[in-house]
């Protein structure tokens, strides 16, 4: 990777972190503190750890669209931060959504920053949420899991 690219890529995620607050601050919305939870690993001999306290804000852009920032205790018992933005493509019935999440952590092996692309599904009622993501495994960075994290609406 060229020596600008890090200085670029702060660039571009500072721009894009502007760009949602400026878009999230427009219009009212759901908003959500998140709470790190549990996951499952694909491999089970690797001792990872599956219980990942964390906290994290989140809200909602319209009922489709959502982003999320916070930390946890990742995988690999380190602290972790992340930034993501959900697209949910279908709501299949009252309080669910299914959909795709993007965006970027830190803490794991052989790089500062990991993309994340991964599947959601999510169930909101009233005040409560849970939502399950579907990590793959990237080798050698990421170690795929099901992860679930609980959410409380504070709007």
């Amino acid at each position: 990777m060229p020596a600008a690219a890090p200085r670029s890529l702060r660039y571009f995620l500072r721009a894009s972190l502007a760009c949602l607050l400026c878009w999230s601050l427009a219009a009212p919305a759901a908003e959500f503190v998140n709470f790190g939870g549990v996951s499952r690993h694909f491999e089970r001999d690797l001792g990872l750890n599956e219980f990942n306290p964390g906290i994290g804000y989140e809200k909602d852009l319209n009922d489709d669209l959502s982003w999320s920032a916070g930390v946890f205790k990742n995988s690999l018992r380190r602290a972790a931060f992340y930034g993501t933005v959900d697209y949910a493509i279908w709501h299949p019935a009252e309080g669910w959504r299914l959909g795709g999440t993007v965006g970027l952590s830190t803490g794991y092996h052989h790089a500062a920053i990991v993309p994340l692309v991964m599947p959601f599904l999510e169930w909101r009622v009233s005040k409560v949420g849970v939502q399950a993501y579907v990590i793959p495994t990237i080798k050698p960075y990421v170690d795929g899991a099901v992860v679930l994290q609980f959410k409380w609406r504070i709007d």
